[in-house]
């Protein structure tokens, strides 16, 4: 990948350690976006959180002043990304990440990108975690996924909660795995 990559697994925990991919969202950081998350990621295995591809200032949105990395590629590159970093991780601690039952998390931009991702490699990452983002979601396109679940993460006073809500509600109703956490 050639920019941080940064990850963490609980040190004393039978290996391998399952798949946690984390996309941050723009012009945030994963070492916060991720460090947010650490406990939680490392509690069901190894998180992966690979870093955008350019500044802040150098995208199309935010203010120019700042300097925290975010994506400025599209969904195939970040997908490429995320797999050049487990592979880096995976080349660094040998037999240490399981695929199997993986958990794609996104974050804002990252949360948009993930169920993309998922689609491109049916079956890859069964779990989503969907924060901060209004993200459309229907069965079917999950069920193609080979996506089993999906969270809701929201605010009390964010900006995504209300379609979150209305997303939550609607795969609900349609029978589909998916929580809501405010």
């Amino acid at each position: 990948v050639g920019r941080p990559i940064f990850y963490a697994m609980p040190r004393a925990a039978p290996r391998p350690l399952r798949l946690v991919g984390h996309l941050h969202g723009m012009c945030g950081p994963p070492s916060y976006a991720c460090g947010k998350w650490i406990g939680a990621g490392t509690a069901v295995g190894v998180m992966v959180c690979p870093t955008g591809n350019a500044r802040c200032g150098d995208s199309p949105v935010g203010p120019p002043s700042w300097e925290a990395p975010t994506w400025a590629e599209l969904v195939a590159t970040m997908d490429r990304d995320l797999e050049l970093a487990v592979a880096k991780v995976e080349a660094r601690h040998r037999g240490t990440v399981r695929r199997e039952g993986a958990i794609l998390t996104g974050y804002s931009r990252g949360a948009y990108a993930a169920p993309v991702i998922a689609r491109r490699h049916p079956g890859r990452f069964p779990h989503l975690i969907l924060i901060e983002a209004s993200v459309p979601l229907t069965v079917s396109s999950l069920a193609a996924a080979g996506v089993e679940s999906v969270a809701l993460v929201a605010g009390e006073q964010g900006t995504e909660i209300a379609s979150m809500r209305r997303t939550h509600a609607a795969l609900e109703r349609d029978g589909f795995r998916a929580g809501m956490f405010v």
